[in-house]
């Protein structure tokens, strides 16, 4: 996840814009006020009042720069949500928010700016112990319960409720990682579950004591395999059931959401849902992510859902979806979504009408499940480039990035700091750094709005604006990135690279793009495969990105991406986690040091457990300084 250099597309942003401060604060501008009851605008009001069932009268569209359809569904009751946990990181970090007419916006303000363009609900991440011993935060927006209690003051004074996402770890819950936090790690399954009851019920009463409108609580965050350090089905559903009974015996009012995600793959939200009604776990909402870059068609996504529905009897919503509105980079860190990842065969343009035509369409296919599909989240809006980090001529400004470097370990800015390694060495330690996805939030790289912040709102009234003309996916040919390998996506039988070790063959239906993949299994243990290419190459400096899937690993399995010049070898390791979960490998500043230099790519799987299985694909090798 470090910094590719990306071709910078003429847009100049003003570094100046940003107050920087030495330290983090630690300030609250909370006011002691009533909490008003969650609404959403008055004009979302007058929208949903005009909205009948056979004879719907659309309220008049409002004038705008952007496209949006009137959706009827949207009404007061739907949810239009963000979620903003790395917001508080970002302000003690010196980032400064302004509203449409440029006006700087206090914390309170900015809760109150969201709620005024169509926003009625807030979620917010909960780590129980987000930091090592020496009490310094992992990162990721530091997220404990202090934080969201304070989040959850501003929203409801705002007139939204909170959405409350417990991970029950303490950093990144997701497919690929599910570890226990540290005092728990060690416990037997009932002792754990005792464990997460009590947290929830502490940390709920905590929330409610402090006047917040706690409006729904998630269970775990992308629980598809595993949850809290435990992977049996069985021991799964007995976690959960802990965490969701506890929410009960504390209040009835609250709704509970089970999350999930990967909706492309056809039948697994069946099968997550059958696990819950087998083992008697008690929730309302089946919650989903959704990615269009990883997750599908919409169309895809509606047929999951209301199969859930269906089947199931339960309300379903999207709790996590963004796009990106350019796939510059603002703070120096790599992102998601940039040229060469990410950005080949997409259904929508990367602009701030790509932006609202996504979250309009994704809100559609909520909405087309019926009135169980309840609502969407919008995932961090606001997660910034604390600063700036490239010059007029679009080059990396190394004295800005290191300042960056510096705020995201001291405030917890960026998504993880160099502390996480002691509890995600994996990952976090190893490509720990700034914002992922600062190119998809709804504010631009100074800190102002974009219109596409708007588009809950618009969704009520529909827009006066030309309506774009159908996108046509493109695989990026255009691009500036210069690929120096051979059949990069193995899509040619293998062509261009040599293949020794245990068989591997191409795989179209474990293909991250194209009709084609590097895949492997191996039938048993201690097995191993290489697969190489020799390049020449002129003086420079250059990267090589390789993007990894698959399943079942052990402890022992090694899947590496190499480059040896000479005596040197550059190398890097990745982790498989479940089907069309890519894990991005990336090797940088690999040094070149005269033109006509042989070099050996590759790529190896070694001391495998038995069972193992992945693929390879979309290999990158380019130039990236002369």
């Amino acid at each position: 996840m470090n910094k590719n250099i990306l071709r910078k597309q003429g847009l100049v942003f003003l570094t100046s814009t940003f107050l920087i401060l030495s330290g983090c604060s630690t300030g609250s501008d909370i006011a002691n006020t009533a909490s008003p009851e969650p609404s959403v605008s008055s004009k979302a009001t007058e929208t949903a009042a005009n909205v009948t069932s056979d004879d719907t009268v659309a309220p008049p569209p409002v004038d705008a720069d952007i496209y949006v359809e009137y959706n009827p569904a949207v009404d007061e009751d739907f949810i239009t949500g963000v979620d903003i946990s790395s917001y508080l990181s970002l302000v003690d970090s010196g980032v400064i928010f302004h509203d449409f007419e440029g006006n700087e916006l206090s914390k309170q303000e900015f809760f109150d700016f969201l709620h005024e363009n169509g926003v009625n609900y807030v979620r917010t991440r909960i780590w129980v112990d987000p930091y090592d011993s020496k009490g310094n935060g992992y990162g990721g927006g530091n997220n404990d319960l202090e934080k969201a209690i304070e989040i959850g003051q501003y929203a409801t004074n705002a007139g939204m409720k909170l959405l409350v996402n417990f991970h029950y770890s303490d950093f990144w819950a997701d497919p690929a990682k599910q570890a226990a936090p540290k005092e728990w790690e060690p416990l037997t399954v009932d002792a754990k579950a005792a464990a997460l009851s009590a947290y929830t019920t502490d940390a709920l009463n905590a929330l409610l004591n402090a006047g917040v409108d706690v409006g729904m609580v998630q269970i775990g965050n992308e629980t598809t395999s595993k949850f809290c350090g435990e992977s049996d089905w069985k021991d799964i559903c007995t976690l959960l059931s802990a965490g969701t009974d506890a929410t009960r015996a504390t209040s009835e009012d609250i709704r509970i959401a089970i999350h999930f995600t990967n909706p492309e793959r056809t039948g697994s939200y069946d099968s997550y849902a059958a696990y819950l009604e087998t083992y008697g776990v008690d929730y309302d909402i089946f919650a989903s992510s959704y990615y269009p870059y990883w997750h599908g068609t919409t169309d895809n996504l509606t047929s999951e859902l209301r199969n859930i529905v269906d089947k199931y009897g339960k309300q379903v919503m999207v709790v996590e979806t963004s796009w990106a509105y350019t796939l510059e980079d603002g703070d120096g860190h790599s992102n998601t979504v940039k040229d060469g990842s990410n950005d080949r065969n997409q259904p929508y343009e990367f602009s701030v009408q790509g932006q609202a035509t996504e979250l309009a369409a994704v809100t559609k296919a909520v909405t087309d499940v019926g009135e169980s599909g309840i609502g969407i989240f919008y995932w961090e809006p606001a997660w910034l480039p604390v600063q700036y980090a490239y010059n007029t001529e679009g080059n990396l400004d190394e004295i800005t990035y290191n300042s960056n470097r510096s705020i995201w370990e001291t405030c917890g800015s960026g998504w993880a700091s160099s502390y996480a390694a002691e509890y995600d060495p994996e990952d976090a330690g190893k490509w720990y750094g700034g914002s992922a996805v600062d190119n998809q939030a709804l504010w631009d790289f100074t800190g102002h709005p974009l219109e596409s912040l708007k588009t809950y709102s618009y969704l009520r009234t529909g827009t006066n604006a030309p309506k774009p003309e159908p996108f046509v996916a493109t695989d990026n040919e255009t691009s500036d990135i210069i690929n120096l390998l051979t059949e990069p996506g193995f899509e040619e039988e293998l062509s261009g690279w040599t293949v020794e070790g245990f068989d591997t063959f191409d795989a179209a239906s474990n293909a991250r793009t194209g009709s084609g993949s590097l895949h492997f299994y191996a039938d048993s243990a201690d097995m191993s495969f290489t697969a190489t290419q020799e390049v020449t190459l002129e003086k420079g400096t250059y990267s090589y990105t390789a993007y990894l899937e698959g399943g079942d690993a052990g402890t022992t399995d090694e899947f590496t991406i190499y480059v040896t010049v000479g005596d040197t070898t550059y190398q890097t390791t990745g982790t498989v986690s479940t089907w069309q979960n890519w894990c991005e490998m990336m090797i940088e500043d690999i040094v070149i040091p005269e033109d006509d230099t042989a070099v050996t790519v590759g790529i190896s799987v070694n001391n495998t457990t038995a069972g193992v299985w992945g693929a390879f694909d979309d290999c990158i090798l380019t130039k990236t300084a002369d």
